[in-house]
């Protein structure tokens, strides 16, 4: 409190003790009013208390995803009721995330393999005997004949549309080159590059084939280098020993980091998927459905995967 009687500052209450000439009527009178300046002190620090403590202990999460990071993925792997897609179904997941229900298709399945270089951990997924295209919906998780799946190009935060061009099925869905890393598949051949105009976009179209676009990450052995500097669990589409595979960190990575732990895992070329808490999965060889990541309840209509099958 300032030392000079006239002054008082915002926070602070002066109590006025009452002096030997004044009457019995006016000391209760200042005593009645002192009560009165406490109790809407006291009131004043309630409010302010109910304002600011929740800001401050509100609770966060260490693995949100950045803006270029599109998942809109919420924290529940117990099960799903897919909604906003006219295939979708009710499926059961148990309690390590899997589906039990799924049977073995033909030699079609997908092996895991987790490894660490240095010090970072990947989960790398590899499709056997299994041909990719793209799908757009949430019905992906329910189908049985889909053995590994990821989703693939980011959904924009303005308007719910697919960020970049997207080819489905020959049938050109959105327009755009936001992202210079590129994936075309046709006749189920699998090419991942980078480059502002590419060739295979022409030939995609003319095949009926699929192509989607993500951030580069690693071009001939080189890290290509990303605008975004936050940390989130990276995922990737990725060439290994001539073998595409979907590799996840299971930690919180840069760009830069992630870009350089696929190097250091033997990756060739590796274009970005969608990272933090999206949605993948794969059926192993016995059968079973693994999930990493949460199933999203109520998945945006543009939600799209890159599957094998």
């Amino acid at each position: 409190m300032s030392d000079k009687r006239l002054d008082i500052g915002d926070d602070e209450i002066r109590v006025i003790a009452p002096n030997g000439n004044q009457s019995p009527r006016n000391d209760r009178k200042r005593k009645s009013m002192r009560y009165v300046y406490a109790a809407i002190a006291i009131i004043a620090a309630a409010a302010a208390a109910a304002i600011i403590l929740p800001a401050v202990f509100r609770p966060g999460n260490a693995n949100e995803a950045e803006p270029e990071d599109v998942s809109m993925v919420p924290e529940n792997e117990t099960g799903a009721v897919l909604r906003g897609d006219s295939e979708a179904k009710a499926i059961n997941i148990n309690s390590d995330g899997d589906i039990d229900n799924m049977t073995a298709d033909n030699g079609r399945y997908a092996s895991r393999r987790d490894t660490t270089v240095n010090g970072t951990r990947l989960i790398i997924l590899t499709p056997h005997g299994a041909i990719p295209t793209l799908k757009v919906g949430n019905s992906v998780i329910a189908d049985t004949t889909v053995i590994l799946a990821a989703q693939a190009a980011d959904i924009r935060r303005d308007n719910g549309e697919i960020a970049g061009t997207y080819v489905l099925k020959g049938e050109l869905l959105s327009k755009g080159e936001a992202k210079a890393g590129f994936c075309s598949i046709v006749n189920g051949e699998i090419n991942i590059g980078v480059a502002d105009a590419t060739p295979m976009l022409e030939q995609v179209l003319m095949s009926d084939g699929y192509f989607f676009r993500q951030y580069p990450l690693v071009a001939g052995g080189q890290l290509i280098e990303n605008k975004p500097l936050g940390k989130a669990r990276r995922r990737a589409l990725a060439e290994i020993d001539g073998t595409m595979s979907v590799v996840t960190s299971a930690d919180g990575l840069t760009f830069h980091d992630f870009s350089q732990a696929l190097i250091d895992a033997g990756v060739r070329n590796a274009i970005y998927l969608v990272g933090a808490r999206s949605t993948a999965f794969y059926n192993n060889q016995d059968g079973r459905r693994h999930f990493i990541g949460p199933v999203e309840e109520n998945a945006p209509e543009n939600i799209n995967y890159i599957v094998w099958r």
